[in-house]
C-alpha cells in the first residue's frame, strides 16, 4: 500500500500553542498510516486538515518584512528584509520564496479532496445508544465543512503565490512537487487565469460553509467562516483590479472588486471595534471587527524582540517605524476650547508641528507608535540620542521609534510572563477600504448605483470616523489615490499590506526606491530638538513588482523567467 510519508504534524502541534477549543490544538499523525486508513479514518482526516492550516503565513515570523517597505527599518543588521532593501534578492537567493511551501500545501489540498468521499463516519452512529444521535450529526456536518476550508485553503495559498510570481501553474491533481521532474511539461496560466481560479475556489468554498454558525456550536474557533472565504475574495479582486494586475491581463473590474466587498459587509457580522488599540491586544480575537486570525498561544517573543532596550531582557532585534511612516499621521486642528474642528497632513515646516511633533496627532499613532517621551509601562521612553533606549546604545533604535501594534505591554520580560497573541489575516477596516477604494474606481466618491447602502466616501470616512480616532471626514474633493494610500497605511500599517498594495498600485519606485528617514533628537536639559536624516538608500527596480521564478524550477521546466530576472 502507498504510504502517507507527507503528513507529519508534529512540527505544527510545537509552533502553535493554543486554548483547548483551538483548532491548531493537533495530534501527531503517524506517518505510515496508509492512504486508504488515513481518509476513511474521521479523526485522521482532521488531523489532515490542521496540518493544511499550519502552512498559512505566520504573521508574527514574517513580521519584520515591513521593514522592506518604507514603514521601518529592523534593527538587526542581518534581518532578511535588507536582501529588498539593498536590491540583492533574486531567482537564486529570496529570503521570501514560498513557491515549495506553498505548492507542497496546494498538494495536501488536492490529495484532501481527491479522497473526500472515503471518509467513513458511520461508527458513529453504530456507537449511539441513546435517542441523542448529535455525535454523528455535527461529524456528518464538520466532513462537509472540511471540503468548504480545503478549497478556502487552498485559495489563500495560491494567492500567496500569485502576488509574488504573478501567473502561476493551476492544478488539481495530487503532484507531488518535491519531485521536480513532475514539473516537466506543466505550463504556467495567466494572471488573470489565476485569479479567476481563486475566485472560483472561494465560492466552492462559501457554498459550502454557512453564512450562520450559531448552531454549530461544536465548530472551533479560528477554523474559517463565510467571512474569512468572502474577505479573502475580496482583497483578490482588488489586486486584480489594480494597475499591476490590470497591466500583467486581468480582466477583474473595479464592479467586481466592489460587489465582492459589500458581499462581506452585507453578511451584518462584522463591525469596528471601539477600540483601535485591543485590536492588537491579547484578546482581539473576541473584537466584532476580527474577521480571521491566527492563534499563537501564550507567548512573549515578540515583546522580547521589540520592548525599547531600557527594559531588561528586551534584545534590540526590533521592528522599528521610520520617519517616513511616522510624518503619515494627520494632525488634529483644534479651536480655543480644544474642540476638533479639521486635521492637516503633519509638516516639518510648520514651527508648531516642528516643536512638537507627537502632539495631537490621528490617535492610531498613539496605538502603533513608541516614541521619545512617551510613556509605556510605567517608564517615560528615551529614544534621544544618549537616551536609554536610544543610540548609541548596542541595538536601539536607528529609526528614534519602537513599535507597539502586536506589543504587548503587559508582559514582564524580568519574570518571562507571557500573553495570547493572534495574527489577524483579515478585519473590517480594510473590508471598508477595498470597498471605498473598488467603488471609487467603479463609480466616483458618491455614487451607489447598485444599492449597497455606502458610497465610497462614507466608507472611507467610516474607517476614519470610528470610535477613538473620529477623524474629520473627507469631502468628496479630497478623495483620490493618495487618498487611500494614505488611509490604509495609517489604518492597516504593520499588518503586512504595505509591502504588497505599493506593488500593486505600481508605486513602488516612488516609494521604495528613495532613503528612508530617522529622527534625530537632542536632549538639552529637558529640552528636546528633532531633526530629520535620512537613515538608508533604499533600492527598487522596476522588475521588482513581481518576484523572479525559483531557479531551480526554470530549469526543470523551462519556462521564460519574469522579465527583468
Amino acid at each position: 500500500m502507498k504510504k502517507l510519508s507527507y503528513i507529519i504534524a508534529a512540527f505544527v502541534v510545537g509552533t502553535f500553542c493554543a486554548c483547548q477549543k483551538d483548532y491548531l490544538n493537533v495530534k501527531n499523525v503517524d506517518a505510515n498510516v496508509p492512504i486508504d486508513m488515513l481518509y476513511t479514518n474521521y479523526n485522521y482526516v482532521q488531523q489532515v486538515l490542521w496540518y493544511t492550516y499550519g502552512f498559512l503565513p505566520d504573521g508574527f515570523d514574517k513580521f519584520n518584512m515591513e521593514a522592506a517597505t518604507d514603514n521601518a527599518e529592523a534593527t538587526w543588521v542581518g534581518d532578511r528584509s535588507q536582501d529588498f532593501n539593498y536590491g540583492i534578492w533574486n531567482q537564486y537567493s529570496n529570503n521570501d520564496n514560498l513557491w515549495e511551501r506553498n505548492y507542497t500545501a496546494i498538494r495536501q489540498a488536492n490529495l484532501y479532496l481527491k479522497n473526500k468521499n472515503m471518509v467513513d463516519i458511520s461508527y458513529i452512529k453504530d456507537r449511539i445508544n441513546s435517542p441523542d444521535s448529535t455525535a454523528y450529526w455535527n461529524a456528518r456536518d464538520n466532513v462537509k465543512f472540511m471540503e468548504g476550508e480545503m478549497n478556502f485553503l487552498k485559495a489563500y495559498f495560491y494567492f500567496e503565490l500569485v502576488k509574488r510570481y504573478g501567473g502561476v501553474p493551476i492544478i488539481d491533481n495530487a503532484l507531488n512537487f518535491s519531485e521536480k521532474a513532475s514539473w516537466q511539461g506543466i505550463q504556467r496560466n495567466s494572471v488573470d487565469e489565476c485569479i479567476k481560479y481563486i475566485t472560483t475556489l472561494c465560492d466552492k468554498a462559501a457554498e459550502i460553509i454557512p453564512e450562520n454558525m450559531a448552531a454549530y456550536s461544536w465548530y472551533e474557533a479560528g477554523r474559517a467562516t463565510r467571512g474569512s472565504v468572502l474577505a479573502l475574495k475580496s482583497r483578490v479582486l482588488l489586486y486584480g483590479a489594480s494597475k499591476l494586475y490590470k497591466e500583467a491581463g486581468s480582466t477583474t473590474t473595479w464592479a467586481a472588486a466592489a460587489a465582492a466587498a459589500n458581499a462581506v459587509i452585507k453578511l451584518n457580522q462584522y463591525s469596528l471595534d471601539g477600540s483601535y488599540g485591543n485590536l492588537f491586544g491579547s484578546n482581539n480575537s473576541a473584537s466584532k471587527e476580527a474577521i480571521f486570525y491566527r492563534r499563537y498561544g501564550s507567548v512573549n517573543t515578540l515583546e522580547i524582540a521589540n520592548f525599547p532596550l531600557q527594559f531588561e531582557n528586551a534584545n534590540g532585534r526590533s521592528l522599528t517605524p521610520s520617519q517616513n511612516f511616522v510624518d503619515e499621521f494627520e494632525v488634529l486642528v483644534k479651536d480655543n476650547n480644544g474642540t476638533v474642528i479639521g486635521s492637516e497632513p503633519f509638516n516639518w515646516n510648520n514651527p508648531v508641528h516642528a516643536a512638537n511633533p507627537y502632539a495631537n496627532r490621528d490617535p492610531r499613532f498613539d496605538a502603533t507608535v513608541i516614541y521619545n517621551g512617551k510613556t509605556f509601562k510605567s517608564q517615560v521612553i528615551q529614544t534621544y540620542s544618549g537616551g536609554s533606549s536610544g543610540l548609541p546604545k548596542q541595538n536601539a533604535t536607528k529609526t528614534g521609534y519602537y513599535t507597539l501594534k502586536y506589543v504587548q505591554s503587559g508582559i514582564d520580560l524580568i519574570n518571562n510572563t507571557k500573553a495570547n497573541h493572534q495574527y489577524i489575516y483579515f478585519r473590517y477596516a480594510e473590508i471598508l477600504l477595498n470597498y471605498a477604494e473598488a467603488m471609487y474606481n467603479a463609480y466616483g466618491p458618491d455614487a451607489d448605483p447598485q444599492g449597497y447602502g455606502m458610497t465610497a466616501l462614507q466608507a472611507i470616512n467610516a474607517v476614519r470616523n470610528r470610535t477613538g480616532v473620529k477623524l474629520p471626514a473627507l469631502t468628496s474633493a479630497q478623495l483620490n489615490e493618495n487618498a487611500f494610500v494614505h488611509e490604509r497605511n495609517v489604518e492597516l500599517g504593520f499588518e503586512g499590506h504595505r509591502f504588497w498594495d505599493v506593488r500593486r498600485w505600481k508605486l513602488g519606485l516612488t516609494y521604495f526606491n528613495k532613503p528612508l528617514r530617522r529622527m534625530d533628537i537632542t536632549n538639552n536639559n529637558g529640552t528636546f530638538t528633532y531633526a530629520v536624516k535620512n537613515l538608508e538608500d533604499r533600492v527598487f527596480e522596476e522588475k521588482m513588482y513581481w518576484y523572479p521564478i525559483p531557479q531551480a524550477e526554470i530549469t526543470v521546466t523551462g519556462w521564460l523567467q519574469n522579465t527583468g530576472w
